[in-house]
């Protein structure tokens, strides 16, 4: 019977979930051609593990060696691309894989080090990237942001427990002679493979089909600490383009496209919005939102689904949450409680 190790189920299930992402998303946009790679990437890294540990095939270790530096920065950028973020700041992980590289030809016996390094920095910085909260996904879908703000959670989670894998595999070969290094990598690094990778798939970008003119360069921030003035401006502007012209309502809407429209930064109107409102953008544009909703439940005997959609919701699931959130009743239950108009 032909052994078949457990990283290459892993293989063959990234490459079906990179195909299927590759196919449901607009490969135009740069977040999108780089979570696909990412997820390419991850899935040669399973095959390679499965060549080391499963088939004992040696040379795959020189190019896991190679390959291993390259996929928590990729993680990195993959993520760090739905902030809207451009300049050549932005690819400093590069000079991380090289000086891996560097390290790893000139002084080998520090390589293990660096790479454990490499996973649990860029691990922690997606970690904090979490903690700060969804606004900063300014090129993600609104709707769509606290999903992936998870994925990278779960994202940096798995790469901090990458590197302690690794950390506990250097101890093993000094203690144990190695005894255990195999086992631990096959599993340990098959799940966190897959963790990685499949997260990559709720990566997202909103802005890539917008006109034209609504991809200029956003103005630089400029407004002081406390420009309440500029922040009142801000937040009667967006009422008016969600009154007026019912942009709150379009499933893809991004805080850069709200922010385009608005002809200001993205920090400015997510700093407006918690300055005055005292949350988030999604919160506030999901409240206008459910504002529609509750509309729509009232007025016509229209599905919950189709209220949903028809209110800007891309999921039904995320239209319950965010219901519930702001009427503190299930959409059911706050129809069932809120008579019809009266007919004049």
């Amino acid at each position: 019977m032909v052994f078949v190790p457990l990283p290459l189920f892993a293989t063959l299930v990234l490459a079906f979930v990179c195909a299927h992402f590759v196919m449901n998303r607009d490969m135009s946009a740069r977040p999108h051609q780089l979570f696909a790679g990412l997820m390419a990437l991850y899935a040669v890294q399973s095959l390679l593990v499965s060549l080391r540990w499963g088939y004992g095939v040696e040379p795959a270790a020189g190019l896991m060696a190679i390959l291993a530096p390259i996929l928590p920065a990729m993680a990195y950028i993959a993520y760090k691309t739905l902030f809207g973020q451009n300049g050549a700041r932005r690819l400093w992980p590069l000079a991380i894989i090289v000086l891996n590289w560097i390290v790893f030809a000139a002084v080998p016996d520090l390589a293990d080090a660096v790479i454990i390094a490499t996973y649990l920095g860029f691990g922690g910085i997606l970690l904090w990237l979490f903690w700060r909260g969804e606004d900063q996904l300014t090129l993600s879908p609104i709707g769509d942001g606290r999903d992936i703000l998870a994925a990278m959670g779960l994202t940096g989670a798995a790469l901090v427990a990458s590197g302690l894998t690794d950390l506990y595999v250097v101890y093993d070969f000094v203690s144990n002679d190695g005894r255990n290094a195999a086992l631990v990598l096959t599993f340990a690094q098959t799940a966190l493979v897959l963790v990685i990778g499949v997260s990559a798939v709720f990566g997202q970008a909103a802005d890539a089909d917008k006109p034209a003119a609504e991809r200029a360069p956003v103005p630089v921030d400029q407004s002081p600490p406390n420009a309440t003035d500029a922040d009142e401006d801000i937040l009667n502007r967006l009422a008016l383009l969600f009154n007026r012209d019912r942009l709150h309502l379009t499933d893809d809407l991004s805080v850069r496209r709200l922010s385009r429209r608005l002809g200001v930064s993205d920090r400015q109107v997510s700093q407006a919005v918690n300055r005055i409102k005292g949350m988030s953008v999604s919160q506030f544009v999901n409240e206008h939102r459910v504002k529609e909703a509750c509309r729509l439940l009232r007025e016509t005997d229209d599905t919950i689904l189709h209220v949903s959609l028809a209110s800007g919701f891309a999921t039904k699931s995320n239209f319950n949450r965010e219901f519930s959130r702001v009427t503190g009743q299930t959409p059911s239950q706050w129809r069932a409680a809120t008579p019809p108009p009266v007919e004049g």
